[in-house]
């Protein structure tokens, strides 16, 4: 497995420092945060047809827990069957550590309050950071990686599926803001969080030169 680039610690790092800052701007209610919230519920939240938002509402239940954990059980299945048992522990940590058990404590400490207004589809808990949004950074986001390196040889394929794992990743978030369960400084928190935490773990499973 080729190293971390510095470009990409350099994104992780920055990611880091953003979630952070996005973090303490929430929990000391900085007037940028609602600024921020505000700008982009109004670009996201336009008028569009019932297609568009029935295909937003299928969107953000996709990334619901029960889709998530089937599409990572059948990942693991494919991974262990294939003998890449480092793959399959990343997906393992991303999923249900970070995303599962990480996200859980930090919206506990946070304690936001999710939007009350104009919401389309039922949530709990608090809304600090997006649950979806960060599953969807670490599931896909490891999709990414080790298609990264398995396909290396395979540029169309490899081109192909990290654009679409690109694209859910987007979508997943946009789709949280649009069905009125998170502000998008809570979209935006988990996917930093999903991203710093994605480098952590390939870096672990990998720093001794181990191959994925």
């Amino acid at each position: 497995m080729p190293k971390i680039s510095r470009w990409r610690w350099t994104l992780t790092w920055g990611a880091g420092l953003l979630f952070l800052l996005d973090l303490w701007g929430i929990t000391t209610h900085q007037a940028w945060i609602s600024t921020i919230d505000t700008s982009l519920i109004h670009l996201i939240r336009r008028p569009v047809s019932a297609s568009v938002t029935q295909g937003m509402i299928a969107i953000t239940t996709a990334g619901n827990p029960r889709c998530v954990v089937w599409i990572t059980l059948l990942l693991l299945a494919v991974l262990v069957i294939a003998r890449r048992f480092r793959a399959a522990l990343m997906i393992l940590i991303n999923v249900a550590g970070w995303a599962g058990l990480g996200n859980t404590v930090i919206k506990n400490l946070v304690q936001r309050p999710r939007p009350t207004v104009h919401r389309l589809v039922a949530a709990s808990s608090y809304s600090f950071p997006s649950g979806h949004s960060i599953t969807a950074m670490l599931l896909w986001g490891a999709v990414i990686v080790l298609t990264a390196y398995y396909l290396a040889n395979h540029p169309v394929w490899k081109t192909v599926i990290i654009g679409l794992a690109s694209f859910w990743i987007l979508a997943i978030g946009v789709s949280r803001v649009f069905v009125g369960v998170h502000y998008p400084t809570d979209v935006l928190g988990g996917w930093l969080l999903g991203f710093f935490c994605l480098t952590l773990t390939q870096w672990a499973l990998t720093r001794k030169g181990s191959d994925l």
